[in-house]
């Protein structure tokens, strides 16, 4: 991240009422979207799919899932997720599911959890990429959920995939 600051891509900012450091594109960052969004969908197209244990990052998968909740969606009471990985990885995160913003927390946060989540580490990984259907990782239980229904429900429904998964692959392998 410095190295982006250093070049101008970024900046950061403390902002909110919680002053935490937030990154912002500049200018120079903002015109480079069209180029990491081609990168992407050539990716999500020829790279080969069969993702394994050194692939993936729980950490940034999170990070990634709170950017794409569809904040429109939320009820307006907070709603805590909490995710708990298996196989490749094994730890747990939590989803803070409020208006204006969600957030991700690496420890406990201290609220009651409203939605478990148990997830193979891969499985979640490649639902998140498009390249598995959550309906069939929740079938063959490689991808569990608890709660109240209504909020398991909705958690499904306000969590968007990855900017990428839209892209269908060539069937190739690079």
């Amino acid at each position: 991240m410095r190295s982006l600051e250093d070049a101008g891509v970024l900046t950061w900012k403390i902002e909110g009422t919680n002053e935490r450091a937030e990154y912002h594109l500049t200018e120079a960052g903002a015109e480079l979207m069209d180029v990491v969004k081609g990168l992407g969908d050539w990716g999500q197209k020829w790279v080969d799919h069969d993702i394994t244990a050194d692939d993936v990052d729980p950490k940034l998968l999170v990070w990634d899932m709170h950017r794409r909740v569809n904040v429109d969606l939320l009820l307006p009471e907070r709603v805590v997720v909490q995710l708990t990985f298996y196989g490749a990885y094994k730890g747990d995160f939590w989803l803070v599911l409020e208006r204006p913003e969600p957030s991700v927390c690496m420890n406990n946060p201290g609220f009651d959890v409203d939605v478990f989540v148990t997830t193979d580490t891969i499985a979640i990984h490649k639902v998140w990429m498009g390249i598995e259907s959550l309906a069939e990782c929740l079938d063959d239980g490689r991808i569990e959920s608890d709660g109240l229904t209504a909020h398991v429900d909705a958690f499904l429904r306000w969590l968007k995939l990855s900017d990428f998964a839209g892209v269908k692959p060539a069937g190739i392998s690079a």
